[in-house]
């Protein structure tokens, strides 16, 4: 089986689509973490006047924005509220993320099986003969 080895072009792009994957693997995970911080935020009644607490909501609603209204929000406690449409848009941002995943693994094999392997320098320079 004689496979056509790609071009020198072809790997560079090969390396530029898998960095392109790392950001949207890295976008999904930055946006799976605001959604569960402000899920948890909203159902155990943070205090939305702290600093750290706006900035969680506010990067969350950037992330859930389509998938707003999807599901109902539920009053728990005086001040808790179960938000469905967080936890149903943090599962939909995991498994994108699992799938991106997927793809920067195969990019990687792809990358490694048609690049040169890289030569390893002699760990102790050479001596003239007779020295030891």
């Amino acid at each position: 089986m004689n496979a056509k080895e790609p071009s020198r072009s072809n790997i560079v792009l090969l390396k530029i689509a898998r960095g392109v994957t790392y950001f949207a693997y890295a976008y999904a995970i930055v946006a799976t973490l605001f959604l569960w911080f402000a899920f948890f935020l909203r159902l155990f009644s943070a205090n939305y006047t702290t600093p750290f607490v706006k900035f969680v909501y506010n990067g969350a609603a950037n992330f859930l924005e389509p998938f707003r209204g999807i599901f109902p929000t539920h009053q728990i406690t005086a001040t808790g509220y179960l938000d469905a449409s967080a936890l149903f848009a943090s599962l939909m941002y995991l498994l994108f993320a699992v799938a991106v995943h997927a793809l920067i693994s195969y990019l990687t094999t792809k990358i490694e099986l048609y690049e040169p392997p890289v030569q390893v320098a002699a760990a102790r320079p050479a001596t003239p003969r007779g020295e030891v």
